[in-house]
């Protein structure tokens, strides 16, 4: 689907909540991926607009961190209506070279979702479903331990290689939930507390593991997270894409567009249904 049919599809699922009187209530968990600008995917941001839409936030004040949303919500206290999580998926790269210079300008707290088995070996990302062909090297671990030492980035797991949790035996599912504590240990003498599934795919199964090791996780959805009912394990998130520009992008922070994220969620449950996923075992040596 090409960037201008993306955009057409975002205007009727925007038209159908925009007529509602009031935008959702709650705290808008955003989520990133890449910012280079120089790659043909959905979730590669220009440097130039996300710098605007961190500019933008950083003006409003809209920023909170990720665990004063959680003791808020927990606290099933309601967080301004403004309020905005910042999270990021991976560890490319251009997280180190693009966004923490813009979180350090603007003085924004943000967290960083890592998938550890790149960043152990160096191997890049293939981008595997996308015709650019391109790789994104990950992050360091000198580079990570810079940016938690700044005080404005907390570390979470996104997964030892980055495999899809909802298909695969308890045994896996542990390894892959435990070697990224492992090794932030050791690498950096860190705990990380929070999760984030690749794909935003799951099951209650799966759950139940998470809940073992982690303090918290987040999934898809596209909505915002509310105190009524709410559930650490299941924080729902709005992701950013290329083709939300800065339009969408406005109606996103304001809870709008949630429509998007479920169509997207339901192509990947009936992929990963079908055993059509990315295997990345063989890129890092398992």
């Amino acid at each position: 689907m090409n960037l201008l049919a993306r955009k057409l599809l975002k205007v009727p699922l925007l038209m159908s909540e925009v007529i509602k009187p009031n935008p959702p209530a709650g705290c808008a968990f955003l989520i990133y991926h890449s910012v280079a600008g120089n790659l043909n995917f959905e979730l590669d941001l220009p440097v130039a607009l996300f710098r605007r839409q961190l500019e933008f936030l950083a003006r409003h004040n809209c920023v909170i961190s990720y665990d004063e949303a959680l003791r808020v919500l927990r606290a099933k206290r309601q967080a301004r209506a403004d309020a905005v999580v910042l999270t990021f998926d991976d560890g490319f790269v251009n997280f180190y070279t693009h966004v923490f210079p813009i979180l350090r300008e603007f003085n924004l707290p943000a967290t960083l979702f890592v998938t550890t088995g790149f960043v152990e070996t160096g191997i890049p990302y293939p981008l595997l479903h996308h015709t650019s062909g391109a790789e994104i090297k990950p992050v360091t671990w000198e580079m990570l331990g810079e940016m938690v030492s700044s005080g404005l980035v907390t570390i979470g797991a996104h997964t030892h290689t980055h495999v899809y949790l909802d298909n695969e035996p308890e045994d896996k599912v542990i390894e892959e939930l435990a070697i990224p504590q492992e090794l932030f240990r050791q690498r950096l003498g860190i705990e990380i507390r929070h999760f984030a599934y690749p794909k935003a795919l799951w099951n209650p199964a799966v759950e139940k593991l998470v809940a073992k090791y982690y303090a918290s996780s987040v999934i898809g959805g596209g909505y915002k997270a509310t105190p009524d009912g709410f559930n650490p394990y299941r924080i729902p998130r709005v992701p950013i894409r290329c083709s939300d520009g800065w339009f969408f992008f406005l109606a996103k922070k304001r809870g709008w567009l949630a429509g998007e994220e479920a169509l997207y969620v339901k192509v990947r449950q009936k992929a990963n249904s079908k055993l059509q996923k990315a295997s990345v075992t063989a890129w890092i040596g398992k």
